[in-house]
């Protein structure tokens, strides 16, 4: 159940209500009860409309592989700036474009939320899940990677109830902004490695 300051007559905050999506969904669904969302920031990023190859979503990792803080490149240490949201420090961010993913149907976000979520390390040390040595986010195939929680994803689109969540999810962009005086969320850049020492 959403919280009633997610969802107000007069506005909505994005990342707040995605991120009660994805509580229930991590609750739901045994291959992702391992994510703390609480360490998850949510946040929304921009997309031009008809721009080819444009994202839905993405996964950030804010550690390196096997949760290492600190990454050692051509003679340079690298590390990620820390991010802390509500008192805790956050392993990864998920941004999710406006208006691409917003304007998806119903199903087809929960299938985003769903893949970005899948790409959390079972260990949630701050790394993603990894598929393989080359093509570490989704192996040798996307097709492949999309089947491992396809069975979980089935479940939840044929238990999800009439209520804020569905109701959300059915919104495109257009109806979001007809429909709320005041649209929020949380942007931010992509955290990206800096170097650390020489």
């Amino acid at each position: 159940m959403l919280k009633k300051s997610v969802l107000l007559d007069n506005e909505i905050n994005l990342s707040e209500t995605l991120t009660a999506v994805m509580k229930n969904i991590v609750q739901f669904s045994p291959s992702l009860n391992h994510i703390d969302i609480n360490r998850v920031l949510v946040c929304i990023g921009s997309n031009k409309r008809g721009r080819r190859g444009g994202l839905y979503g993405k996964l950030v990792p804010l550690k390196f592989e096997n949760g290492l803080e600190v990454l050692k490149y051509k003679g340079s240490i690298y590390g990620i700036p820390e991010i802390s949201y509500n008192s805790r420090t956050v392993l990864y961010v998920v941004y999710f474009y406006m208006p691409r993913f917003f304007d998806l149907s119903w199903d087809e976000k929960l299938r985003v939320i769903y893949h970005e979520l899948y790409h959390i390390s079972p260990h949630f040390n701050g790394d993603i899940r990894r598929m393989g040595k080359v093509k570490t986010a989704h192996g040798h195939s996307k097709l492949r990677y999309d089947s491992l929680y396809r069975n979980e994803l089935m479940r939840f689109l044929n238990n999800i109830q009439a209520g804020p969540h569905l109701n959300f999810l059915e919104m495109d962009s257009k109806t979001l902004f007809s429909r709320y005086q005041k649209v929020a969320g949380i942007r931010m850049k992509n955290p990206k490695p800096v170097v650390v020492e020489n």
